[in-house]
């Protein structure tokens, strides 16, 4: 029988109880983990609204990746396609960027800066690092993801560009987190996350909860299949599925060549 997020879930009340090593020994066993209790979901859902009161597609932007500055400030970011990045995975989402040194306009900041230290306490990292700002050469890119109804999606990968990062501080495994916004079956009905385990795509999102953290192993073959694709397509609508995320990023400056990152990229953990 394949693991289940029921297999794989721990309950707590704050970071000081989180049992890192149990979640380590379900990282090794299943590829993935659940926490639940870090966040509740009247927080959640109020601070989903605060996003949503401020939402205006008109503040929509392309980004170009060469621009490694503009992502460290409040941005809202519109990827469609992605076939010709770095990683080449198809995508088409909705990123609204809310770094916790630029001002706190979703009033996020405290969320994003509780699920940092849960970050780095799975990495067995200080408590603080990159909380607040960069340090060594890193940085946290604390977001909301938006996948719109009507067909938001990214195709399966696993996370070779940020994988680096694990290599970068001499780690033996990269973790994702995502703290859920959305429920399943309620605010998008087909399609969301996905992780492939032992050839069988599992559908974690169905056995969650809006306020649970979910965590995998970046080095698994994952996705988010298409939300509520025969929906019709609205950008100026801001529904579909939310994710809260805090990736540990390295600081790449404008005109940095590639060397760096392919040097990482060669020294990163393989699954």
């Amino acid at each position: 029988m394949n693991p289940t997020i029921t297999d794989a879930m721990v309950h707590v009340t704050s970071l000081d109880d989180v049992p890192v090593e149990h979640l380590h020994h379900l990282l090794e066993t299943h590829t993935f983990a659940c926490v639940r209790g870090l966040f509740t979901e009247d927080e959640i859902l109020a601070a989903r609204e605060r996003v949503r009161q401020r939402f205006d597609s008109k503040n929509d932007r392309k980004h170009d990746p060469k621009d490694a500055d503009a992502i460290r400030a409040n941005f809202q970011k519109l990827i469609v396609g992605g076939t010709k990045a770095i990683t080449g995975t198809p995508r088409f989402l909705r990123m609204f960027y809310n770094p916790t040194f630029d001002e706190d306009i979703y009033q996020m900041h405290d969320i994003f800066r509780r699920l940092t230290r849960f970050r780095n306490l799975l990495y067995s990292l200080p408590r603080d690092y990159t909380v607040n700002g960069v340090e060594n050469g890193h940085w946290t890119a604390s977001r909301i993801n938006h996948y719109p109804r009507g067909g938001g999606f990214m195709a399966a990968h696993t996370d070779f560009g940020t994988a680096t990062i694990a290599a970068d501080l001499g780690l033996d495994r990269y973790v994702q987190l995502l703290l859920l916004m959305t429920k399943r079956g309620v605010d998008f009905h087909d399609g969301g996350a996905y992780i492939d385990v032992e050839g069988k795509r599992y559908f974690f999102e169905s056995e969650c909860e809006i306020g649970d953290v979910v965590i995998y192993d970046g080095r698994v073959n994952h996705g988010v299949e298409e939300i509520d694709s025969m929906e019709p397509l609205d950008l100026t609508s801001f529904a579909g599925r939310h994710v809260a995320m805090v990736t540990l990023f390295k600081l790449f400056s404008k005109d940095a060549s590639m060397d760096e990152y392919n040097a990482l990229v060669k020294n990163a953990p393989k699954k």
